[in-house]
């Protein structure tokens, strides 16, 4: 897991700025003698349960299928159930909003449209009268296209460079990059001169890397200046030529050739290209599931006997009017992380316990009791399916992990889709197979895994913290440490009374965990490979940490 200093700062580096597009099809007409005047309103709901306008489209007249170009400004975060509401107005003053008619809305989460294919969520509008058709509303959340973090790094090359040294030799060139200002004043780039070569007319420079923002301001298509130069320690150095073009041009790798820097010459200075680089973005978590990453969820539930009988009320698995911690910790999560999964299917394990049929503790038995078939539909098929097993299932022994993470890993690695996994135990106390569940970990930590365990009840769980690792690297027994954090320990004790904070905390660390995976496995998001996004390059090193 994280250190403490980590996590305390970790919140505001999840937090995503988003603006949401929408656009309606056949929205019903409320005016008898013309269509509709469309507007819309978008609503966040508050921890307190209030809607909060956090902005609204243009109005538009006379349009069935708006197609709204105001863009709605607002964060995205991924372990945070953020309510959306929508509301299609037809508005005959846009002046006087208050006094327009409503025609349908929709509420939502921001997860159902960051969970859908490219960030993008189509769903029918509900008005008063139900059956009666009020028309579709589509909103897809997009990032800034050019981020603060963006740096080009570019190796550029020359050929028949312009020979300014005479017949005893031949250019020392080296070259200066520059962004042209809007009133046509050339400003430098910092990190933006090559290293000097001596003596050629084919020059190879070293790469350079420069902020995206100071060279373009994030647009391709601005005019950025090259000067090429010929080093002179004796008399200073000479300009060889000048290029104007763009980074787009640049990133063609097509020869560019240069210009005489001073008008009216006949002079031919050579050419200019791009040998190898592209743009450097770390990517995000919205990155990798707004281009289709799903996120697959199991949960593994504690049978053992310190659990009490369910039939009891001081048992952790009592079915009473309100939902034990069983049931809270699977319905937080599962709320959220339904939203990401195509299927909206969840793997629903038990381990402590005897399943009907065996005579011994199994410690990766499905829930449903079909071994072929370990998934449930959805939140309520979880809930349904647990309640299920608590009276077909005997409690027994031991606690132990192994297996259920071991299964964890094969769900990871055997999906062919593009996808995390999330593995989320369930416990009452702590483990007694701990080195194999610290070897587990450790194998499990190569494949796209994280492993979230809750603790319920009143235990002091001294093993959890030891394998969330904040006090101390992990090691397998043959001394090896885990690639990289997948594992977090919640007690679920520590968030009784916390407004949303249950989910935010167990989810918290999912995200850095994805992207660390990613970067181990140098993978970058899939939108990559088209053509928009086609000359993105991920960081190197350990970008994620």
């Amino acid at each position: 897991s994280l250190s403490s200093s980590t996590k305390a700062a970790m919140p505001a580096s999840l937090v995503v700025p988003v603006k949401l597009t929408i656009e309606c099809e056949n929205i019903a007409d409320s005016d008898w003698m013309s269509k509709s005047d469309p507007m819309v309103i978008v609503n966040m709901k508050d921890s307190e349960g209030n809607w909060n306008e956090v902005g609204r489209t243009e109005w538009i007249k006379d349009e069935r299928n708006p197609k709204f170009t105001t863009k709605i400004e607002t964060e995205y975060s991924f372990e945070v159930k953020q309510y959306l509401q929508f509301v299609v107005l037809d508005i005959d003053d846009p002046e006087d909003v208050s006094a327009g008619t409503e025609i349908g809305k929709l509420e939502c989460t921001m997860g159902h449209i960051a969970g859908g294919r490219g960030c993008k969520l189509t769903k029918d509008l509900v008005g008063e009268e139900e059956g009666r058709s009020y028309g579709s509303i589509t909103i897809v959340a997009e990032q800034t296209k050019g981020r603060s973090t963006d740096t080009f790094k570019v190796a550029m090359g020359g050929s028949e460079i312009l020979n300014k040294d005479g017949l005893f030799g031949k250019s020392d060139p080296f070259l200066k990059f520059f962004r042209k200002r809007a009133d046509g004043e050339k400003v430098e780039v910092p990190g933006g001169e090559s290293n000097h070569l001596s003596d050629t007319e084919t020059p190879e420079w070293d790469a350079m890397e420069m902020n995206m923002l100071e060279l373009c301001n994030g647009d391709l298509d601005a005019p950025i200046i090259i000067e090429a130069w010929d080093e002179d320690t004796l008399s200073g150095a000479d300009q060889i030529g000048i290029l104007e073009t763009s980074l787009r041009a640049l990133l063609s790798k097509e020869p560019l050739p240069m210009k005489d820097y001073k008008e009216g010459r006949d002079l031919q200075p050579g050419n200019l290209f791009m040998i190898s680089g592209g743009i450097v973005r770390k990517p995000n978590f919205l990155d990798y599931v707004g281009a289709g990453c799903e996120l697959t969820v199991s949960f593994a539930i504690d049978f053992t006997m310190s659990n009490k009988d369910p039939a009891e009320e001081d048992s952790l698995h009592y079915k009473g009017d309100e939902p034990n911690q069983y049931e809270q910790a699977m319905q937080a999560v599962g709320e959220i992380l339904v939203n990401y999964d195509q299927d909206q299917k969840f793997s629903l394990y038990g381990y402590g316990g005897i399943p009907p049929g065996e005579e011994e503790a199994k410690h990766a038995f499905a829930l449903s009791l079909d071994e072929a078939n370990p998934e449930v539909d959805g939140v309520q098929g979880m809930l349904d399916t647990y309640t299920e097993a608590i009276s077909a299932v005997q409690l027994y022994g031991p606690t132990n992990f192994a297996s259920v993470i071991a299964q964890g890993s094969m769900l990871a690695r055997e999906t062919k889709k593009e996808h995390y996994h999330i593995l989320l135990i369930l416990t009452d106390g702590d483990i007694t197979d701990r080195n194999e569940t610290i070897d587990a970990i450790v194998a499990a930590s190569t494949t796209p895994l994280s492993i979230v365990i809750v603790g319920v009840g009143e235990e002091e769980f001294g093993d959890m913290e030891m394998l969330d690792a904040d006090k101390g690297e992990l090691r397998d027994g043959d001394g090896n440490p885990p690639q990289r954090d997948l594992v977090q320990f919640v007690p679920f004790k520590e968030l009784v009374g916390e407004e949303g904070g249950l989910a935010k905390k167990l989810l918290e660390e999912i995200p850095r965990q994805l992207l660390q995976f990613m970067c181990v496995n140098a993978k970058p998001p899939s939108s990559w490979s088209e053509e928009e996004n086609q000359y993105f390059i991920l960081p190197e090193g350990r970008w994620a940490w």
